[in-house]
C-alpha cells in the first residue's frame, strides 16, 4: 500500500496584521503583526501531517533566508520536501493579509509567481512520485497549464483547490477529469455561473460541477457550514461551534480533512463533510494556520461526541 498523498502548490512566508479595535480604513491602526510560513499547499500538507498522513510537498522556495527557514520548518513538520523546486533566481512567495478586529480577513495581497517554476516538464520529472501516491492534492496557484499537464498525467484521484476566483478561471471549461473539487460559495458562482441564494441554488451549482465532470464537490458555504455532493446525493452539514480568534488557513484544512477522510476513512459524503467541518472549527480556534493539537484522533473523536445538523437536500 502506498500510504502517502503528494500536495502540489504555494508556499508562502505569511505577514499578517490585526488592530485591537475597529478596523480604520486608510490609516494607521495599533495591533499585532505576526509572521508565520503558509501558502495553501503548505497550509493543507501541515494539516495532512498533523492528521498522520505520511505527505509529500511539491512546492517552490527560493535560496533566501525566510525560504530556507520555510522549507526547514516543513522538515520539522514531518514534511517531505525532497521534490520541490528551490531557486537561486526567485524570491520565495509572500502572502500579507490583514484581519478585522474579530479576526476575519479583510483584504490579502499575494506574490507567488515562484509557483510558476512547477512547470509541465518539472511535473513530468517527478511523475512517478505523484503516481505512487494514494491521492494528489493540488492547489489552483500553479499555472493553468501545470494543471491540465497534471490532468494529463495523474493515475491517483486529483483534488483541487480553487484558492480564489482570479486563480479559479484557470479551471473554466477545464473541470472534467477532477476527483474532487473544493470552491467556495463565490468561487462556486463563478466556476457555474449560478447566483447562490439559497438551497435550490447550491443544489444546481452542485449539479453543475457534476455534469462537468467533476465526480465530488465539497461547496464552503461559510456560517452555513458545506454543501456536499456527488452523482447520487446533496448534504448540507452545518459546522461545529468555533470561539474564533483567526479566519486564516480554516479554507486550507477543510481540503486536507477531505482529502484524508476520503482516502483513509470513509467513502460517505456526509461524513467527510462532518470531518472538513471538525478540522475547520479546531483551525479557527487558534492564532496560527495550522493547529498543532490537530489530530485523527481528535477530528474523529470531535464527530462522535458533538451533533451537528446534517440535512440531505437531494
Amino acid at each position: 500500500m502506498n500510504k502517502y498523498i503528494v500536495v502540489i502548490g504555494a508556499s508562502n512566508i505569511d505577514i499578517g496584521g490585526q488592530p485591537y479595535r475597529k478596523l480604520v480604513a486608510e490609516d494607521s491602526n495599533p495591533g499585532r503583526i505576526n509572521i508565520s510560513f503558509g501558502g495553501v499547499g503548505r497550509n493543507i500538507a501541515h494539516n495532512l501531517s498533523l492528521l498522520g498522513v505520511s505527505t509529500k510537498l511539491i512546492t517552490a522556495a527560493g535560496e533566501d533566508i525566510l525560504g530556507k527557514e520555510m522549507i526547514s520548518y516543513c522538515n520539522k513538520a514531518g514534511i517531505d520536501t525532497d521534490y520541490s523546486v528551490i531557486s537561486d533566481r526567485m524570491h520565495s512567495s509572500m502572502y500579507i493579509y490583514i484581519n478585522d478586529d474579530k479576526g476575519n480577513m479583510e483584504l490579502a495581497v499575494s506574490h507567488v509567481e515562484i509557483t510558476d517554476l512547477i512547470d509541465p516538464d518539472y511535473i513530468d520529472s517527478v511523475k512517478e512520485v505523484i503516481n505512487g501516491a494514494d491521492a494528489l492534492i493540488t492547489d489552483s496557484n500553479i499555472s493553468e497549464k501545470s494543471l491540465l499537464h497534471l490532468k494529463k498525467i495523474s493515475r491517483v484521484p486529483i483534488y483541487i483547490d480553487t484558492v480564489s476566483t482570479s486563480h479559479s478561471s484557470k479551471l473554466v471549461g477545464n473541470l472534467a477529469g477532477i476527483d474532487t473539487i473544493k470552491p467556495n460559495k463565490i468561487e462556486a458562482e463563478y466556476l457555474t455561473g449560478i447566483s447562490i441564494r439559497d438551497d435550490n441554488d447550491y443544489i444546481r451549482a452542485a449539479e453543475s460541477f457534476i455534469d462537468q465532470g467533476v465526480r465530488r464537490v465539497f461547496i464552503s458555504a461559510g456560517s452555513e457550514g458545506i454543501i456536499a455532493a456527488d452523482r447520487n446525493s446533496i448534504y448540507k452539514v452545518s459546522p461545529y461551534p468555533a470561539d474564533i480568534v483567526s479566519t486564516t488557513g480554516a479554507g486550507d484544512s477543510v481540503m486536507s480533512a477531505i482529502a484524508w477522510a476520503s482516502t483513509y476513512i470513509s467513502d460517505d459524503i456526509s461524513y467527510i463533510a462532518k470531518a472538513a467541518n471538525a478540522v475547520a472549527s479546531m483551525t479557527l480556534e487558534v492564532k496560527e494556520t495550522n493547529n498543532p493539537d490537530l489530530s485523527s484522533d481528535s477530528v474523529i473523536n470531535k464527530i462522535k461526541t458533538t451533533d451537528i445538523k446534517t440535512v440531505r437536500l437531494k
